[in-house]
């Protein structure tokens, strides 16, 4: 074991995702190089993921941080409980979707998303060692006011810490948050920091039309930040800009989705949330939408206009963007070769969108396709993810 101030320069580097320190494993000496447990790594020592390593030549497990799930007893919950909000599985000509009171249904689903057997399968298909698994964006309910919205949360965060717990060794989770309450909210965050297995929350990109850089939600991140608990922004298609002009052709998905990314990441640095939470983390999804593509446009005209400078006078805009951290899926190696560029490759990590028709089938080949460094690529399939999320224990 490292000792003392050593292990805390270890955990240090490898949180800023640089190349870990390994030991050898007794069985498998000349395939795979096993991460120090000093560091905060789960007992990931199985015979699969020793195979896993040995056959695809990677040196750390492969993390996916975009992945979704529905557990099937948190719906029967969520229904029995509030039945005049909760979503309820229905089937169509053979095809199964969730259908919320009042607003689009989700689907159709894939049976993965709720059999975690299908999701390990597809996992080993797709040489990905650990998932951290959130909900889809249409069951954060913002929506619902009143007992059922917070409730709902609650209920989804619990169910998703069973099904971590039935396989620590593969998942992890973010939680939910009840964010049309914000005092709830405060609530749920300090119940849900005791669960080892929720990794960071995962949030949309705008609370009923409430943006970040609100001065509500300065309460959630000051707790957020207290725990070391991160937040990954997923929008959500039933509440994103410009809805009335993109709802043709799925332009809800393929822009609206960019577009709240990128509304939300500008809210966040031109209306000063970077700068008063210096240490709390915040990842995107979706290649990070369109912003990492125009962070030279925000910086020009922070050097031209007065308005961006109410927050920021003395710091470029792009000096807080490169604290963010962005997902893999781009759909195109010319565009995750820019986005690497443009975050740097100890700002990029894994993510799939599993299981849905719009995620990656092979998240891993397509970030082995792009050339860079060793130790870039390892940072990319596993430091990164390990400087971004909540640190495990490590009793």
């Amino acid at each position: 074991m490292l000792g003392g101030s050593q292990a805390e320069h270890q955990i240090s580097l490898a949180r800023r995702g640089r190349r870990f320190p390994f030991r050898r494993h007794p069985e498998r000496d000349q395939c795979m190089r096993v991460p120090h447990r000093s560091l905060g790594w789960p007992r990931w020592l199985d015979l699969h993921i020793i195979h896993n390593r040995c056959e695809n030549g990677a040196n750390v497990p492969v993390i996916d941080l975009h992945a979704h799930a529905i557990v099937p007893d948190a719906l029967s919950e969520m229904a029995a409980s509030h039945p005049d909000w909760g979503p309820v599985l229905v089937e169509d000509d053979g095809r199964k979707y969730l259908q919320y009171p009042g607003r689009e249904r989700l689907g159709p689903l894939p049976d993965s998303i709720f059999d975690p057997e299908l999701r390990l399968a597809a996992m080993q298909q797709q040489r990905v060692d650990m998932q951290v698994i959130a909900i889809p964006p249409p069951n954060f309910h913002y929506h619902i006011g009143g007992r059922a919205g917070v409730d709902f949360a609650r209920i989804q965060n619990d169910h998703l810490v069973a099904l971590c717990d039935s396989r620590p060794d593969r998942f992890h989770a973010f939680g939910t948050l009840p964010l049309q309450d914000i005092d709830a909210s405060l609530r749920e965050i300090e119940r849900i920091e005791s669960f080892r297995l929720i990794r960071g929350v995962q949030i949309g990109t705008n609370i009923n039309d409430m943006e970040m850089d609100d001065p509500a939600m300065d309460a959630v991140w000051a707790h957020l930040e207290a725990r070391d608990l991160p937040v990954w922004f997923h929008p959500d298609q039933r509440s994103i800009a410009g809805a009335d002009r993109l709802s043709q052709y799925y332009l809800q998905n393929f822009v609206g989705l960019p577009l709240e990314s990128t509304i939300a990441a500008t809210r966040l640095i031109f209306g000063g949330v970077m700068q008063r939470f210096p240490n709390l983390r915040f990842g995107f999804v979706h290649g990070g939408g369109f912003a990492p593509y125009q962070v030279g446009r925000f910086d020009h005209g922070w050097s031209v206009r007065p308005e961006p400078k109410e927050h920021l006078e003395d710091t470029r805009p792009s000096e807080y963007y490169k604290r963010f951290f962005i997902d893999s899926l781009t759909h195109d190696p010319v565009s995750l070769e820019l986005l690497g560029k443009r975050m740097g490759w100890d700002h990029v990590v894994v993510g799939s969108d599993y299981p849905f028709d719009m995620a990656s089938t092979d998240p891993v080949g397509g970030i082995e396709s792009i050339e860079m460094t060793d130790a870039e690529r390892e940072a990319v399939f596993s430091g990164n993810a390990q400087h971004f999320l909540r640190p495990l224990s490590t009793g």
